[in-house]
């Protein structure tokens, strides 16, 4: 049975993106929140999106670590609404199937990649399948089985889906 979907606060789809996001990178704790990535357009948009849900500029931290750059800062409000939407993922889909394909774009953004030309997210976690496998995509061990219908479905939010798709194209 699926848990109800009962939080304090309304959810969007830009906490769901944010939620897959650090989701992907586990760089959620108690009061911090974290990203990091080898992409600067993807540091830049991970630093946007903190900003436009009420992170103070001045109290981000960005350390540059080998190829990545890490991005993480103290937000107990954020972080809090973070983690219950992480709990409670399943039931997104209650609240909408954009909600769900939000946080898939930003699980795919934060933990996806291409190898041989299959699309895989990596550390993906039986609720994630479950969630994926509501908005019509299928998952084989962290494999997505219909590539194109995923890459398409998280097109509108997902930096890296975005990018694969104009690849393709041309």
């Amino acid at each position: 049975m699926l848990p109800i979907l009962t939080m304090r606060f309304k959810v969007t789809t830009e906490l769901c993106y944010f939620a897959g996001l650090s989701k992907g990178n586990r760089e959620v704790d108690r009061s911090r929140m974290g990203f990091k990535t080898t992409y600067d357009q993807l540091a830049e948009l991970f630093v946007q999106k903190a900003i436009a849900l009420g992170v103070q500029p001045q109290k981000m931290m960005i350390e540059q670590q080998e190829n990545y750059t890490h991005i993480y800062f103290y937000h107990s409000k954020l972080s809090r609404m973070i983690r219950e939407i992480l709990d409670m993922r399943e039931g997104l889909q209650k609240k909408g199937i954009d909600l769900a394909v939000a946080y898939a774009a930003g699980l795919f953004d934060s933990s996806g990649h291409v190898a041989n030309g299959k699309v895989y997210i990596r550390r993906m976690e039986k609720r994630d399948e479950l969630l994926l496998e509501f908005i019509g995509v299928h998952t084989s061990g962290g494999r997505i089985v219909n590539p194109k219908h995923f890459l398409e479905l998280i097109s509108g939010m997902s930096f890296l889906a975005k990018g694969l798709l104009a690849k393709k194209n041309s």
